[in-house]
């Protein structure tokens, strides 16, 4: 038994300054403990017949044929091929029920491909290879064979490793940091381990700069929303390390997990539907086929692990990932302030409006050839779904200036870096935790708009407002652009129609009905449509694909503005989960109330919720019913809902800073007055609700 103070050159103090390994002695059967839990999932029995195609098909020189060493792609580097089939080697001469287990010819094949790769030391132009994943390839490899290596071969994988050094932020600070830990435990070298493992439970904190966020969301590369890329990777990683090192000297603190745990559950699955996640959250990633919300599922089954106290959300999110049909969703409204997003979410569907400030970015910078082509991807996006796999694998075929729910000058040609941030402040939402509302004034290269989004119960009222361009070119906002499901049916004059495959143009006040969706015009609009095949290449948003075209069919749909709009509108309800046989129904008492649609204030009122929501983008005044009258001395966002003989108000800066508003209600001749103080510093963008009676004078403070 290995004692704190027998671990050479470091004293009881030193240790003690590691922070959170104080008072317990550091063992140095931990180590084993960890290093048997790391290994232990790559014991899994493997295909015979692959292992035996690996052997036969080494050259002499420890390489394979197939693989160009000479490869310098930035993204799928096909050298790293060769790490993982020495990694499969290791895993069958290592596993104790594998067919090869203590092969001596397997043995000598994983140690000759090993020694061809530390004679070659491949290196790719892009860092993230050289320091985080070769080594993270490598490091298995070298636990599973430690006792076989030879001094040179242990010399030549640790200077390999050294190559990530402890630094960054974020999702790259936890794999470097992993992979020095490693290191540790290869090495057993018990402080660097307890080093490493430290930095890591310190990278679990809620920061304003890279990382976990105040509202859970997780941003990379600066102000990047990155919960379904970096922050997928971040989620796994951390669950899964305090796996390995729970009930150890290096578990880390209970605070830590229950940090993780609330930006699992509070965080990245409000930004995903069963297993689909939410694009607008995945940065350059959305260029990648086969995204999904998998990581989702393997943080849970870590999580499950350990004692969150939240142990049936975890058991629920599992099952959602899963598919499995009896999984329930969570039901309500999320705002997350520091992402300029929100996401809705009910039994039969998913909805979320994306947006971008002068506090984040869009999207990431198309490095490593990927993301070329996400310019608009916060341009007011409107994600919809109801199976999750509306948006599956679109991303080869679509047109990526009409991203739903985006208002857009159509160019032609997307060129450039899409990052960009954005030049208003007025972005934000007001949410009460089931209903909510997002809006923006919107801006890029001339184009002006304000947007809003109205998240109810049963519908969602989308509002545009002073679209204005000054340049000329073709102004659209897009509706949706989904994968095309059975029939495309058009009212026009109250009369359905089914519409054949094509394109189609229509002008009016009908509605649209598609995939158990209705699109309701509340004023005339210049409607395109498209349901038709379309064709495409992945390799043009993500290089790491091959030029190749694929065609799938797609539902399109789109509002024209014309070619130079000034100050126009559009108004449409979006009704999720209706049978078009049912719209005609729905229409002889919609619940919606358009108040007012204009470049001071956007407002919509839910009869059944009796509820009104407005975006003041000045001091302004609404009525919220006959006779009774709300204004405010602050732009903001609000929500105002009766119930009973009290009015709740809840009230957001979108402009996320602290204020002071003051609200002033109105019933005939008596006014009563509210003031809202809303937050700053991590709070800065957040709802705070406020009641007030009715029919009764009154002055209410409310503090966050």
């Amino acid at each position: 038994m290995l004692s704190l103070r027998s671990i050479t050159g470091i004293s009881f103090l030193a240790v003690q300054c590691l922070g959170w390994i104080q008072a317990v002695d550091l063992k140095g059967d931990d180590l084993e403990t960890i290093r048997s839990r790391i290994i232990e999932p790559l014991l899994a029995v493997q295909d015979e017949n692959s292992i035996n195609d690996l052997i036969h098909s080494m050259q002499s020189d420890g390489t394979w044929p197939d693989i160009d060493y000479r490869d310098k792609s930035r993204s799928a580097w096909m050298v790293m091929t060769h790490l993982r089939r020495v990694e499969t080697l290791a895993r069958a001469f290592y596993a104790p029920h594998s067919a090869f287990h203590g092969n001596r010819d397997i043995l000598s094949a994983a140690l000759k491909g090993l020694d061809a790769w530390l004679r070659m030391d491949p290196k790719n132009p892009n860092w993230w290879w050289n320091q985080i994943g070769v080594p993270k390839a490598l490091l298995p490899i070298l636990l599973l064979l430690d006792n076989e290596l030879s001094e040179t071969e242990r010399a030549g994988g640790l200077e390999i490793l050294r190559r990530a050094k402890i630094g960054m932020t974020g999702q790259n600070l936890i794999w470097v940091t992993e992979i020095t830990a490693g290191r540790g435990l290869f090495e057993r070298n018990a402080v660097l381990a307890a080093k490493a493992y430290r930095r890591i439970a310190d990278e679990i904190r809620m920061d304003l700069g890279e990382g976990i966020q105040p509202d859970f969301s997780f941003h990379q590369h600066g102000p990047c929303l990155y919960s379904h890329g970096y922050g997928a990777a971040f989620v796994v990683d951390c669950s899964r390390i305090a796996t390995q090192v729970d009930g150890t000297a290096m578990a880390f603190p209970p605070a830590k997990i229950e940090l993780l745990a609330q930006l699992i559950l509070d965080g990245t699955q409000w930004m995903a539907r069963g297993a689909a996640t939410d694009f607008g959250a995945e940065g350059r990633e959305i260029s990648r086929k086969g995204q999904s919300a998998s990581h989702l599922a393997a943080a849970a089954a870590s999580m499950l692990q350990l004692k969150t106290g939240r142990e049936e959300e975890f058991h629920a999110l599992a099952e959602r990932v899963a598919g499995r049909p009896d999984a329930r969703p969570s039901i309500g409204n999320r705002h997350f302030w520091r992402a300029d997003m929100m996401t809705h979410h009910r039994q039969a569907y998913y909805a979320s409006a994306r947006m971008h400030s002068t506090r984040l970015a869009n999207t990431d910078s198309p490095a490593n050839e990927e993301g070329l082509l996400s310019h608009h991807l916060a341009d007011g996006c409107f994600v919809l779904m109801q199976t999750g796999r509306e948006y599956q694998d679109i991303f080869g075929v679509w047109d990526w200036e009409k991203i739903p729910g985006t208002t857009v000058r159509l160019q032609g040609v997307l060129s450039g870096s899409p990052r960009r941030m954005g030049t208003t402040s007025f972005v934000g939402g007001v949410s009460n935790g089931s209903i909510g509302l997002a809006a923006c004034d919107f801006e890029r290269d001339g184009l002006t708009a304000k947007k809003a989004w109205f998240f109810f119960d049963k519908e969602i009222v989308c509002l545009g407002t002073d679209i204005t361009s000054a340049r000329s070119g073709d102004v659209v906002t897009t509706l949706n652009q989904c994968c095309l499901n059975g029939d495309v049916i058009l009212a026009e004059s109250g009369r359905p129609k089914i519409l054949d495959r094509g394109n189609h143009t229509y002008s009016g006040t009908g509605w649209l009905w598609h995939d158990s969706v209705a699109y309701l015009f509340l004023e005339p609009a210049d409607l395109r449509l498209q349901n038709m095949s379309k064709s495409g290449s992945w390799h043009a948003s993500n290089h790491r694909y091959a030029q190749q075209n694929e065609t799938r069919d797609l539902f399109t749909a789109w509002i024209a503005h014309g070619t130079h709009p000034q100050a126009e509108n559009y108004s449409y309800l979006v009704v999720p989960d209706i049978d078009h046989e049912d719209v005609a129904e729905y229409l002889v008492n919609v619940p919606i109330r358009l108040l007012a649609n204009n470049e001071r204030l956007q407002a919509v009122g839910q009869n059944q919720l009796r509820l009104v929501a407005v975006a003041f983008y000045s001091p302004g005044t609404i009525a919220i019913r006959p006779g009774v009258t709300i204004a405010t001395d602050t732009a903001c966002l609000m929500l105002v809902q009766e119930t009973g003989d009290l009015l709740q108000l809840t009230v957001a800066n979108p402009e996320n800073k602290a204020a002071e508003v003051r609200i002033t209600l109105s019933e005939g001749q008596v006014d009563r007055e509210a003031i809202i103080q809303l937050p700053e510093g991590f709070a800065a963008g957040r709802s705070v609700t406020q009641t007030i009676p009715l029919h009764k004078e009154s002055i209410s403070r409310a503090c966050p």
